[in-house]
């Protein structure tokens, strides 16, 4: 005589399983960086671009490889950035600035 599982319980079984694989995926960063080129802007405005332009090429790298990039939350640190500068003979400055970020993929 054979004891097998009723359908339900065996249904019930594998969607367990499957939940268990699913949440066993385990969240990725990829890294972006960012340059702005020489442009007239504040240093806080270069450095928001150039971390800009990196969390988009991190996002679009979670896109390439199969994944949901998540958005920053809330006034978190984003990134980070490095800057130089140049005054033109006029006296105005240009920035250049460096960002890298990493967006959360899952």
């Amino acid at each position: 005589m054979s004891m097998r599982a009723p359908p339900v319980a065996r249904s019930l079984a594998a969607a367990a399983v499957v939940l268990v694989a699913a949440t066993g995926a385990r969240a990725a960063q990829y890294p972006g960086w960012g340059d702005t080129g020489w442009v007239y802007a504040s240093k806080r405005d270069c450095c928001n671009a150039a971390i800009d332009i990196a969390a988009q090429y991190s996002a679009q790298a979670c896109v390439d490889s199969g994944g949901v990039p998540r958005p920053f939350a809330g006034a978190s640190q984003r990134g980070t950035c490095s800057s130089e500068w140049t005054q033109q003979d006029d006296g105005s400055l240009l920035y250049r600035c460096y960002g890298e970020a990493s967006v959360w993929c899952r």
